[in-house]
């Protein structure tokens, strides 16, 4: 077999892998939704949407996806703006404090807000001892109010970054004709930025809709539906038909997530020209001395209200046994010793490693034949990369479900949690790779070609060091999303296969709030930890 023959033949196993991995366990989960036990038809959506809990479903989802938007995009644009235009001092803590619902895990600040706003919490007791009715965090404003505070950063980082790319001159020219302060902000900056602000809120609406432990943590138990969460409950019921009636309300849910990614990726074309534009971190509005140490008061004290004192709530609570009646480290005990958390911890750890490491030898190989090669099978992968990844997560374990149940020795194992995992999170490590290929010269390798090096020497001397950063940062993300996930464990885990998120969620559900607690404060204790750890400044770095 000449060249050509070899080079067709390994492009076609690789078109195989692609559709037996990523797009089969999709079309199974389109089949399964429409099948009933007289063939292939529309009943299961015409039974779904004749029932009053479906209908109640999809409008929670959309109401709750519509009005935390409304929240991280009016917070998340305010922060952003203050941070990259004004003097405000102490950007870096603020910053920090910003993003520390992207940094902790969701269903840990849901924990920490459940735990604030509970009977015995700070804010209840002080209203009880005035005689006014307490706050049902139980409640849709509950889910809400904490969908919106864990995507504020989500805004936040899409519209500073487009900010400090708006042409500081074009702003100065309008001051120099006579444009007051207001008029430049909402005729240029705002006009510039507005499809980051847009792309940021479909975002934080997709994050929404895609969020499984909010509602799952704070609307099962007061029998509050979202999709999500009802197709979570269908899908465990093993009633008659139930995982058919499940696939169909994913179908549901992946129509309105697909629709939201289509319209974000209008409004990513339409900012894409300002994305070769050098960031400005200078001051573009100075406010007076006494209104900056107003501002930085109330911004301070709102991030810390609603980002810090909750955890640090929940963490006192964890020194608590359940009736809060005595000080102990019982449950702290129980999170070192107990076999089951153990487990849960070395599952996560051991599926976060092996999920980073695939991706990158896998996602950068086919980074470099995308930049490099312009192969059609490398973009054909990254589509159906980019397409199990735009999918809610629970719509993606269900797929899961009905196509790798079918292979004798995966569904039950934890082999099913690491084709998910590196499913779900492939398309993030080869954005970040051909990101960082592109900004290596071509001419790098050919010129070592030319010199008699083999490619393995061109790897290991040119490319692998100079894409090293880049591509271990799009890892990290990886690493931070595949510890802290629960969507695709709650379906996919066995009970020798749980994970951290899991057994948070059992822990909670099943009354152990005291052991919630302590494990979601070990887990904050070593997020933060390697947070600083990983952006320590450099020595000789002013």
């Amino acid at each position: 077999m000449n060249r050509k023959g070899i080079n067709i033949a390994v492009s076609a196993i690789f078109v195989f892998v692609v559709v037996f991995v990523f797009i089969m366990p999709i079309l199974r989960l389109v089949l399964m939704s429409l099948t009933t036990d007289d063939g292939l038809s529309i009943q299961n959506f015409v039974v779904l949407l004749a029932q009053e809990r479906t209908r109640e479903a999809i409008l929670n989802t959309l109401l709750i996806s519509v009005l935390s938007t409304v929240i991280a995009v009016v917070f998340g644009s305010l922060f952003a703006f203050l941070v990259a235009y004004t003097n405000i001092s102490n950007k870096r803590w603020i910053e920090l404090l910003v993003l520390a619902p992207y940094i902790i895990p969701s269903y840990v600040i849901t924990l920490s807000w459940s735990e604030m706003l509970s009977s015995r919490g700070l804010i209840n007791s002080f209203l009880t001892s005035l005689s006014l009715p307490e706050i049902n965090i139980y409640s849709l404003p509950g889910i809400i109010l904490v969908m919106g505070i864990c995507n504020v950063p989500v805004v936040y980082l899409i519209v500073i970054n487009m900010l400090r790319k708006i042409p500081k001159d074009m702003e100065w020219a309008a001051r120099v004709s006579g444009y007051g302060l207001k008029d430049v902000i909402t005729k240029i900056t705002l006009k510039l930025a507005s499809p980051a602000i847009a792309s940021g809120g479909v975002l934080a609406f997709l994050a929404s809709i895609d969020n499984f432990s909010i509602p799952a943590f704070l609307g099962i138990s007061a029998g509050i539906p979202v999709l999500s969460t009802y197709i979570y409950e269908n899908a465990i019921s093993f009633g008659p038909s139930s995982f058919n009636l499940a696939a169909a309300l994913s179908i549901l849910l992946s129509v309105i997530a697909l629709g939201g990614s289509l319209i974000q990726l209008r409004f990513v074309a339409k900012g894409s020209q300002m994305e070769s534009v050098k960031e400005d971190y200078s001051i573009r509005v100075y406010i007076g001395k006494k209104k900056v140490r107003v501002i930085n008061f109330v911004l301070m004290f709102f991030l810390i209200c609603i980002n810090i004192v909750p955890l640090l709530g929940m963490m006192v609570s964890s020194f608590y046994n359940t009736y809060g009646t005595r000080l102990t480290l019982e449950n702290f005990e129980f999170v070192f010793t107990n076999q089951s958390v153990r487990n849960s911890v070395f599952n996560s750890v051991f599926l976060t490693l092996l999920t980073c490491v695939v991706c990158i030898v896998i996602g950068t190989t086919i980074a470099y034949l995308k930049v490099r090669k312009n192969s059609k099978v490398a973009y054909f992968i990254e589509s159906s990369a980019s397409l199990t990844y735009a999918l809610p997560g629970i719509v993606l374990a269900l797929a899961m479900i009905f196509h790798w149940g079918k292979v004798p020795g995966v569904y039950g194992t934890i082999k099913i949690l690491v084709i998910a995992y590196i499913t779900r999170y492939m398309i993030l490590q080869i954005k970040g790779s051909t990101t960082a290929l592109l900004s290596v010269e071509s001419s790098l390798e050919e010129a070592a070609r030319m010199s008699g090096s083999k490619p393995v020497h061109v790897w290991r001397k040119i490319i692998i060091p100079l894409i090293t950063k880049p591509v271990l940062s799009s890892s990290f993300l990886i690493f931070v999303s595949a510890c802290s996930e629960l969507t695709l464990s709650s379906m996919l885990a066995a009970a020798n296969t749980k994970t951290i998120g899991l057994t948070i969620f059992n822990l909670k559900q099943g009354g152990s709030y005291s052991y919630s607690y302590a494990m979601s404060t070990v887990m904050v204790v070593v997020i933060v930890f390697l947070y600083f750890v990983a952006n320590r400044p450099k020595k000789g770095r002013k």
